[in-house]
């Protein structure tokens, strides 16, 4: 007997929902059930014992859609899903240097911060250092920052071609100098820290490449 989970699936949703245990990729365009189809899957798993509430990783982007997701599984299967990892990029890297602030380098109530935030910190460490934010405007620092981030670059990993970029990578230097000093972090190191994290720890990455069986 079919599952009622599989029921009012299209043959393409049901072929994503009932994959073999094997990485995949599926495109779909923009209203065509990605969340339906991500959360269904899920609660297949769960239903048919090929996954336990622990062993799944679910990602996505937006706030939105990471609270969609977790309504929608509350409604689809009876397992408490509280515990269940479901979340955008950004929140699952911060839940997981949460879990091991130690280990990432961090204080244990470390505090994000916004855009606002990191342009006013990177203002303060102008003033510090009597930068000259004309010359070096605020901005473009912190896109450097950020940018590089992005890449994975640390600042004594940031080639300098001229003097003007050899100046900014030494502003990037303060300012991670000034993170640390004040238990901070932005956005794009969630990223990079928890990158970092599980590169240099083979037993952390080991227990979380066991632990999730399925990535989502």
């Amino acid at each position: 007997m079919a599952s009622p989970l599989l029921e009012n699936l299209n043959p393409e949703q049901l072929a994503a929902v009932t994959l073999p245990h094997a990485s995949a990729l599926i495109l779909a365009g923009a209203g065509s059930g990605k969340t339906r189809v991500l959360t269904t899957r899920i609660a297949w798993l769960l239903a048919t014992g090929r996954a336990s509430p622990l062993s799944v990783l679910a990602v996505t982007f937006t706030n939105k859609a990471a609270r969609e997701m977790s309504t929608r599984l509350s409604v689809l299967t009876p397992v408490n899903i509280r515990g269940m990892w479901i979340g955008t990029f950004h929140g699952l890297c911060n839940r997981m240097l949460r879990a091991h602030y130690r280990e990432a380098g961090l204080p244990k109530l470390f505090q994000i911060m916004d855009t606002q935030d990191q342009l006013a910190l990177i203002k303060r460490v102008y003033k510090a250092h009597n930068i000259d934010d004309e010359r070096f405007p605020v901005r473009q620092l912190q896109a450097l920052i950020n940018g590089s981030k992005e890449e994975g670059l640390r600042p004594n990993q940031v080639e300098a071609f001229d003097e003007f970029s050899r100046r900014q990578v030494e502003h990037y230097a303060l300012y991670e100098q000034a993170c640390q000093r004040e238990g901070v972090v932005d956005f794009p190191e969630l990223l990079l820290r928890n990158y970092e994290l599980l590169s240099r720890h083979d037993s952390l990455r080991d227990h979380y490449r066991r632990r999730f069986s399925h990535i989502l």
